[in-house]
Order: structure tokens, then sequence, then C-alpha cells
């Protein structure tokens, strides 16, 4: 693998210690690493392991510099040919940006922290294909202020060297250097001194004052440059005139800060250098710009791991805070002192290495496919895509993951509703789905029309659907395309009319998989011979679940603490002749009793949020508890069922997402494939037209008292259905590489 880091600088610095460790470690596994900045004290070290580093000025947003940069980074990718481009900041992830939509190569990020956002400034940055983010709350922040996937965004840590930053360091040179007496207590504080990041080194500073008399042996040791460099000494310097000793040190720019660390008793800051004192056994106070924790113990720990131990969201740190903890630090035994630092150490070893960081980079790289330059597409891909339906995005998403395991170098097509935000979250082309000359023009020379998964050929919602998926088929039967029904629900097919086209269509189809056995029966009935037709799994069965991580952000966020289980209706007009309040009202009543008796908290879940909110938070209303949750992805809803008791669900893909995660479910059927599918898995549904008050919380009891039986049983009928999808996965190679004058089977 050959990649190319892109960087502001090289000077002292979180993020840009961050890439230096990455890179070292890479390096070290073999990857190819060239790393272009504007330079800076950690270029010796980056050389030192082999990476080469090209000076470009990607510090600044100067039009000159930026021009420069442009070129520059232009000249060096086209030379190169890197498989992955990695950006670390804004203003090289803007070039960088703007050369992969000319150049068309892999392009990912990294977000070290949260940024001032401006209007200007949310439609300028470009974060590529993938992010890469150091904390839940940084990846809160690409989603909230630039409506970035959550899917795209990968979660990882700081990682420390920790055989680097160890209590074994010998730091007695720079001891010597400085003139750092043994008899002194030594608070050490590492940071870019930069006027937006320098806020506690102004504050230390008075606390020195402060503490000057009450601690005679103080003596502070401040490590970094930055543009406040020159402030921060002239105040350093005014304190140390006015209470008449060196109690403040300022050593500029320096890569041995493990040494300079080790040289301290105790260590305030935040971010990386907090991680790096931690693992050197230090007691660390966190005090940072954003926020302030105080003194880091086991208590406080969940609380400063949420941020990357920068404290955003707490409270801005002061001269009186900071005093009194340097003051409780410099009171402790040194028993007490080494307990601290030794629970610290154990943390980064926990979870903080560099091994683990790059494990995290390199699996997000995986996920990014090789670019090969587009001509058309292998595969095109027809569904209902790009509506903000919750269930079917995530089975495309589930599809195309599946069939790149298989053809890592397929190109596929899809048809969607929103091609631009589609092809944003799943890294496909897509085109509209309505623009019949395009889809006409991709399938000149495409080899297989993929119809699916979902139930597609039907017409219980409407006619105009049916029409639509079976005239795309025709077309790419017209144009010599292999057809694969993939994973389809069938039916109802209400008119003769209906089941002709359908029965007409299937039998042209080369592949047939459908989602359970009811729809093989169907099938069976419109006169297709069954030996076509293969019962497989819906390809949601496939997807992961978010990150523990990132669900147990989601629940903070949230303010779900405790026991809960989910809920999830739909609105409708198809519920039959039973008035859409009535059915509400018998709902919310089993709701508020199944919360009380159990004490558990409701969590309302619209699956399709366009149509299902105002009816979801009608539902909320009248049940007087629990919280209505929007906007998770799919993976983000398979973490939270993952940890409830139960759920209640009228849309298929809930009561799917509940059996991919081993969570008993009550299904209320308004469509034949809600039974259908519960059928297949052997677990029973009430009918929402002869739905009555009670019916669910008694469902809630049984599915509690035997949580456990019922959660095993799903489990392994599962395992069986994910196998099954799978096999849908490979049949797609299967028909892509075949010989034309050979039968599918």
């Amino acid at each position: 693998m050959k990649i190319l880091m892109t960087l502001m600088g090289l000077e002292i610095g979180g993020a840009e210690t961050h890439v230096v460790e990455l890179c070292r470690e890479l390096a070290s596994r073999g990857v190819d690493v060239t790393v272009a900045s504007n330079g800076g004290v950690y270029e010796s070290e980056l050389a030192a392991c082999g990476v080469r580093h090209i000076k470009l000025p990607l510090h600044t947003k100067t039009p000159s510099a930026l021009i420069k940069s442009y070129f520059g980074l232009e000249r060096l990718i086209k030379k190169e040919k890197f498989d992955i481009v990695h950006a670390h900041a804004r203003i090289p992830a803007f070039i960088c940006g703007l050369l992969a939509k000319r150049l068309k190569f892999r392009f990912i990020t990294s977000t070290h922290g949260v940024y001032k956002v401006d209007p200007l400034l949310a439609r300028t940055t470009d974060w590529g294909e993938r992010s890469v983010a150091v904390s839940c709350d940084v990846k809160q922040y690409l989603i909230d202020s630039y409506a970035f996937p959550s899917d795209n965004i990968s979660l990882t840590i700081n990682g420390i060297d920790t055989e680097r930053f160890s209590k074994n360091v010998d730091c007695s040179d720079v001891k010597r250097e400085f003139g750092l007496s043994d008899d002194r207590f030594r608070v050490t504080y590492v940071s870019r001194i930069d006027t937006e990041a320098a806020l506690t080194g102004f504050l230390l500073c008075d606390a020195a004052e402060l503490l000057a008399d009450e601690l005679p042996s103080l003596e502070i040791l401040m490590v970094g440059a930055g543009t406040a460099f020159d402030k921060l000494s002239a105040r350093a310097a005014e304190v140390n005139k006015k209470v008449g000793r060196e109690i403040i040190r300022l050593t500029g720019a320096r890569t041995d800060v493990a040494k300079l660390i080790a040289a301290g008793d105790c260590f305030a800051g935040v971010s990386r250098a907090a991680l790096e004192a931690m693992s050197l056994e230090k007691p660390v106070i966190l005090a940072g710009a954003q926020g302030y924790i105080g003194i880091l113990t086991e208590e406080n720990l969940a609380k400063a791991e949420s941020t990357n131990f920068c404290c955003r969201g707490e409270r801005l740190p002061d001269a009186a805070s900071i005093a009194d903890d340097i003051r409780a630090v410099f009171s402790m035994s040194e028993n007490e002192r080494a307990l601290l630092g030794s629970f610290g150490r154990s943390v980064i070893l926990e979870s903080y290495s560099v091994a683990k960081m790059t494990d995290d980079y390199l699996a997000a790289y995986s996920k990014m496919t090789p670019y090969q330059p587009y001509r058309h597409g292998d595969i095109i891909i027809s569904g209902y895509y790009g509506f903000d339906n919750m269930g079917d995005d995530s089975l495309l998403q589930s599809m195309i993951n599946g069939i790149k395991a298989d053809l890592p170098d397929a190109r596929i097509t899809v048809l969607s509703n929103s091609p631009k935000r589609t092809a944003q979250v799943c890294g496909v082309r897509c085109i509209n789905r309505f623009n019949i000359p395009a889809v006409a023009s991709e399938m000149k020379r495409a080899k297989l029309l993929i119809s699916g998964g979902g139930s597609l050929l039907q017409d219980g919602t409407s006619r105009k659907s049916l029409y639509y998926y079976v005239a795309i088929m025709k077309m790419a039967k017209k144009r010599r395309l292999k057809l694969m029904l993939y994973a389809n629900g069938l039916g109802p097919l209400t008119s003769d009319r209906s089941r002709a086209m359908a029965a007409d269509i299937i039998g042209d189809a080369d592949y047939v998989s459908l989602r359970e056995e009811s729809s093989k029966e169907l099938a069976a009935g419109l006169g297709i011979r069954p030996d076509r037709l293969r019962v497989t799994a819906d390809p949601a069965f496939l997807l992961d679940p978010a990150p523990d991580v990132w669900v147990e952000h989601i629940r903070r966020r949230e303010k779900l603490s405790g026991r809960y289980f989910i809920v999830s209706i739909k609105d409708g007009n198809n519920f039959g002749e039973r008035p859409r309040r009535e059915l509400i009202d018998f709902i919310a009543a089993d709701i508020a009793c199944i919360a009380a008796e159990y004490s558990l908290t409701p969590v309302y879940i619209p699956m399709h949020p366009v149509k299902d909110l105002v009816v979801t938070k009608e539902l909320c209303f009248k049940a007087g508890c629990g919280r209505v949750i929007s906007g998770l992805t799919a993976s983000e809803l398979c973490g939270l069922l993952g940890n409830a008791e139960f759920a209640v669900g009228m849309r298929l893909h809930m009561l799917i997402f509940a059996a991919r995660m081993g969570v008993p479910m009550i299904g209320i059927a308004y469509d034949p494939k809600i039974g259908a599918f519960l059928d297949y898995i052997g677990e029973s549904c009430l009918d929402v037209r002869t739905l009555c008050a009670g019916q669910v919380a008694e469902a809630a009891k049984r599915a509690l008292s035997n949580r456990d039986a019922i959660s095993e049983r799903l489990s392994e009928r599962t395992a069986i259905l994910k196998s099954l999808a799978l096999s849908d996965c490979e049949k797609v190679g299967e028909i892509i590489n075949h010989n034309d004058s050979e039968e599918i089977k």
C-alpha cells in the first residue's frame, strides 16, 4: 500500500504527533508512506523511520500558498500514483478534495477536533469519502455540522508508543539542559501554544502566582511553540519577576517530549499530551481551552474519554481551580501519586496503543476499494433506494458490501431517487431512477441488472411502482443484460394484470431468489417452475451493528439510561377499516402499561421519517413516556437493539434487525410480508386489523419471561439466514463470470 499523508505542519501538537506515530507504525508494517506539510521539528523523526517528507505551505489559507500547494500536490500525486491520499486538517483536505474530483484518487480524512463552522466553511470543507474521528464527540460534530454520513465515519484513538512513553525514560540530560533540580515539585504543560489553544498556559501562570508563597518548591515547565508563544513568554517573565524566582520555564518547540514530561511530578493539559503523561505514570490535571475536568481519576475517566481527553462541553478552566488541583497533587503521598500514575498507565495499555490506532486506520483503508476509471457499470441495481427509508437503504448497503467482498473490482451503478446522497453513503456511481435516457445509456455496456431486494413486484401500495420495476427489467432484457431478482418479497398481487406482468418478468429472469417460502409459493402459483426459485434471506441479515463505543455515545446523547425497549410503527392507509386513532390508542395504552410494570423506557424509532415521524410522535405523546429518536442509521439501530429487552415493530426491517440481533420481537402485521417473514423465522405476530387492547402488553410479558430462550433460537436461525444471504452475493459473481452458453442454476 502506498499512502500520502497531508497535514498543515510538523510542529508540536496533538494532531502532528498523531500523524508521526501513525506513519512510524505503518512504515514498520511495510506500508510506503509519504508526508506533505509545511514541515517542523518532527521532520527528523519521520526521516528516522524511513518516511519521506515533501515541504508545501499547507499551513495557511493565503492565495499564493493555496495555489503552490495545489500544484505541488497535483505533481506529486500524478507522479507517485498513491493508493490513498489522507488529509489531517481542513486546509489540506480542501486542496486534496479539489484534486480528488479531477484526478479521481481515493481520499480519506482524519478529524482531530471540533472547529468553528460558518456557511462558507460548511460549503468548502471536504471530509473525503470517509473520515476517521478521534472521539465520539468529534464524530457527532461531523454529523451535525456537515451532514456527513455516520456510517462513513470510523472511530480511532490517539495511539501512544508505550515503550517510548514509560516511567523508565532517562530524563537526566533535559534536567541538566534546563537546570531542573530534583528538589522541586514540577508541573509540566505540553501544547501547541497558539492563540486558540494556549489558555491553560496563561492560567498556569496565574496559578503559579497564587501558589508561589504557599509552595516554594513549585516549578512549571511549558513545552511548545506557536502564535501565542511570545505573549505567554512575556507573561511568564512577569510572574517570575513578581515572585522573585524562576517559577515558570518555557522550552520552545521540542521533540523529546517524553523526557520533559518525565522530568515533572504532575502534568496539566489535554488531548494527546495528557495521554502521553498517563503513559509516563504522571498524575494528570485535565484543563484546556475547550473545558476543564480536573485531576483524572477512575470516576471521571468516562467523561474524559468521551471527548478524547479534551474536556469539550465542560466548564472552562480558571486559575483558582488549577491552583487547587496542583495543591491537591502536591499534598498527596508518594504512594498516592504512584497509584494515580499506575491507573493512567493501565488505561493507556488497555485502550490507547499505537498498534490499535493503526489497526483502526487499516480497517478504514480496507473499506476504500482501489479507484478504477469509470466506463460503465458491470452491475446495475434497481430498487426503492434514495427515499430515506432505513430498511431499503440498509439492504442496498448490505448488497453492495457483500458483492464487493466477492467481486472487489465490480463496477456498480445504483438507480436512486437521491443519487448524490446514495453515492456519498454507498461509495458507488448513482443515477436518477427516473432519468430513463440515462438508465438506457447505462445499460448499453452493463452485464447484469439486479432488481431488489425488497418487495418490488407488488401492487398493494400502488400499481405504478409495479409498472416501473417491470419496465426497468424489460429494458434490461431487451438490451441483453442478465436479470437477477435478488431476495425479493413477492406480492400482494391483487389484479389479473398484475399477476400476469409479474409472471412474465419472473419467467424472463436468469436467476430468482426470494425472501421467504410464501413468496416462492406465490411465484409457483403464477406458473413459474419451482426448481427455478431459490429461497434465501433479506440482505439486511449481513448488516453489522455500530461499534459499542458509538452506541454508548448515542445512549448518552439521548439520555437513555437503564433498561428499554424499541417501538416502531408506521403511518398509512392499509390498516383495513380500522381508524388509525383507535389503533394508536390501543398501542399507546399497552406501551404505558409495559413501561410502568417492568420499569422500562420505550424508545420510538421512525424507520421512514418522512412518512412515520408524525405518527411516532403522536404515539409517544399518547403513551406519556419514553422518547423519540430519529435520524439513526440501520447499523446504529442494530446497536441499540442489541441492548434492548424486546422490540415492537410494524415495518418489516425493524423485525429483521431485531432478529439479526437476537432480540425478541412483537410483530404487528399490516401487510402479508410481515406475517410471511415471522412465519419464516418461526415467530408469531399480531394482526393490525384485529388488534385490541392488551394484546401488545400480553405479548411483551411472554417475550420478557422467555427472553433468553427466544434470543438463543433467533441467533441460531439468524446464522442460517446470514449464510443464505451471502449465497446471493456469491451468485452475482457467478452470473457476471459465467459463459453465456451455460444455464445459470
